[in-house]
């Protein structure tokens, strides 16, 4: 987190109440703010993995060259989401950084599978907690 955020992150956010971070070109891409922050310290991962309802089909994709999240904590985020796919995409950093078009194939053709599936509408269905648990942290 401190190779995101800076070394002195944690005295900044308190100070300020958030941190605005940006991209490698200088132009502000988000807000960290102190109670999102302490969110996502705090979240249990593997609790929310198995909140997921099995029903529901999860999409992971990391970088195997990522430093912001390493690409094994992937596999053991595998280890409890019950109806996933994992697709690590060699080379590629956090931002996925020349390998765009591999990012948006993977993500089409899992779109594509998904609906093709006759039970496309109970599998949407299932999948309500997790946009609620997501919609929460944005």
């Amino acid at each position: 987190m401190e190779g995101r955020l800076g070394k002195d992150f944690l005295q900044r956010i308190k100070q300020n109440g958030f941190i605005d971070l940006k991209n490698r070109k200088g132009q502000f891409e988000y807000r960290v703010t102190q109670e999102s922050l302490m969110d996502r310290l705090t979240t249990a991962a593997c609790a929310a993995c198995l909140s997921i309802d099995q029903n529901c089909r999860v999409l992971t994709i990391y970088g195997s060259m990522d430093k912001i999240v390493p690409a094994k904590d992937a596999l053991e985020f595998a280890r409890f989401i019950r109806n996933h796919k994992l697709h690590i995409i060699e080379g590629a950093d956090h931002e996925y950084t020349a390998h765009q078009d591999e990012l948006a194939t993977v993500v089409l053709d899992f779109v594509k599978a998904v609906r093709e599936d006759r039970n496309t509408a109970e599998l949407l269905q299932s999948c309500e907690k997790v946009v609620n648990f997501i919609k929460a942290r944005i």
